[in-house]
């Protein structure tokens, strides 16, 4: 027997919605996949390859804003004529930037493709190279697995001439796998999404060695931290103060009854939890091993974790789904500025102070689960709003951008961790012979009610050291 997905009725009326334009879309299934039940709470149609082509307009603002809101995510190409002719590549991409605005516990569990009887037939092969290509940029990530992760990925058919809606499902870590029929069902979601929210505050040294500098600043930093994902990946989780059994529930309330129409409603919990990382390993009695290294980050302050769980969800699944939350964030967020930092020129003799974006919340119309993006120090609402738009299709007032979550860096923030890099480090403080020759970055990014700060000083370590 196949799956069984049960998708909220406001999917239908966005399918409906893309059927009144006339044409072919493709887009991409947002939910949760379960050993009871998947779940698809939100579609949205990948949005139409723009041309990189610098604007005639003269109006400077409305440029930079679009050259801030795409943040070079998108590359020069024009929409095909048909569903068969579509780039993996485009397709997985956005994928990969819907998924940074993610919390812990939704995926991109699969894709939909809206086109005529006779376009859809000859597109199969097309549709199960994408459903791969999103798989493999997936990997990429470097966030752990699941213990209990789950390969299939969902593909849903929609005859624009017929409306009718076929559902598919295909294992995509196995290249020989065929598509399975699958059982696609509409329903109000009563379900209840329960969420885990953390504040967790952060040290984490990056050693980047001098061989690694062929690689991109993006894959030197994001291989850098994967001690720190790993140790995080391994850590203690208290759940509102309590260290809890694994194997339990992690909602052993009952359910809330009401009177009259609304007796199967359910209330949302929220849990706090506490992430408690283990001691650092210790270090080997084996002879050392030297090795030159041409950058040292240190990734310092506190962020914020969020994530959401059905109420059948286990205690170590719950944990798994925030730990999982705060590494896609780390890394998502050292990911876009590296992208920023490519725009800075690299032998700057002094140090600089750079922030990572911070964590910015909105709620999905229509539930209880509120997705994010990030947001620079130097960007606006309204270009949040532009993003959320482009890339989930989703419509919001700037007035809905919860702001307050995380904050950006203070003067007094910076001051401080310049003055404890030059402490920890041994640097004097106006040192300016030491300094001859070498590159010093402060990259602070800043989140939370606190300050998130990543900080870094790139520095060549003395081989008699």
């Amino acid at each position: 027997m196949g799956r069984t997905i049960i998708a909220d009725e406001k999917i239908q009326t966005y399918a409906e919605k893309l059927q009144k334009e006339g044409t072919w879309f493709l887009g991409l299934i947002i939910g949760k996949l379960t050993n009871q039940k998947d779940y698809a709470i939100h579609m949205v149609r990948t949005p139409e390859p723009v041309e990189d082509a610098a604007s005639d307009d003269d109006d400077t603002e409305v440029l930079e804003q679009s050259e801030a809101s795409s943040r070079k995510r998108r590359k020069s190409q024009t929409k095909p004529p048909s569903l068969e002719e579509m780039n993996e590549q485009w397709a997985s991409t956005h994928a990969k930037q819907v998924t940074m605005m993610l919390p812990g516990g939704l995926n991109v569990i699969g894709i939909f493709a809206l086109a005529p009887e006779t376009m859809m037939l000859k597109s199969q092969a097309k549709l199960r190279q994408i459903l791969f290509a999103i798989q493999k940029q997936d990997k990429k990530s470097q966030v752990p697995e699941m213990s209990n992760s789950f390969t299939d990925r969902i593909l849903l058919q929609i005859c624009s001439t017929t409306r009718k809606y076929t559902c598919k499902t295909i294992d995509v870590q196995d290249p020989k796998s065929t598509f399975r029929p699958a059982d696609w069902k509409f329903q109000t979601l009563s379900e209840r999404w329960n969420c885990l929210e953390t504040n967790i505050s952060l040290t984490v040294p990056v050693h980047i060695p001098e061989k690694s500098n062929t690689s991109s600043l993006t894959k030197q930093i994001q291989t850098g931290l994967q001690p720190f994902c790993k140790q995080l990946w391994t850590s203690l989780v208290q759940i509102d103060g309590s260290l809890r059994d694994k194997t339990e529930l992690l909602d052993q309330s009952s359910d809330k009854k009401v009177k009259g129409k609304d007796k199967t409603q359910k209330t949302q919990q929220i849990f706090m939890c506490n992430i408690l990382t283990p001691p650092s390993e210790p270090c080997s009695l084996s002879a050392p091993v030297i090795e030159t290294c041409s950058t040292s980050l240190t990734m310092r302050g506190t962020i914020h974790g969020r994530a959401y769980v059905t109420s059948k969800s286990t205690v170590e699944e719950a944990q798994q789904t925030l730990q999982r939350d705060v590494i896609r964030s780390v890394l998502s967020r050292s990911e876009l500025l590296c992208d920023d930092l490519q725009m800075i020129e690299e032998d700057t003799e002094k140090l600089e102070v750079y922030t990572t974006p911070r964590r910015v919340f909105f709620k999905l119309p229509g539930t209880s689960i509120q997705l994010s993006d990030y947001m620079f120090t130097d960007e606006k609402p309204i270009e949040v709003k532009g993003r959320v738009q482009e890339l989930l299709d989703i419509c919001i007032d700037e007035e809905d951008l919860d702001l307050t979550t995380e904050r950006p860096p203070t003067e007094e923030d910076c001051a401080r961790l310049q003055d404890e890099e030059h402490t920890e480090n041994g640097v004097p403080e106006n040192s300016s012979e030491s300094n001859k020759g070498l590159t010093y970055y402060l990259i602070a990014g800043v989140g939370g009610a606190f300050a998130m700060v990543l900080a870094g000083i790139s520095y060549m370590m003395a081989e008699e050291s």
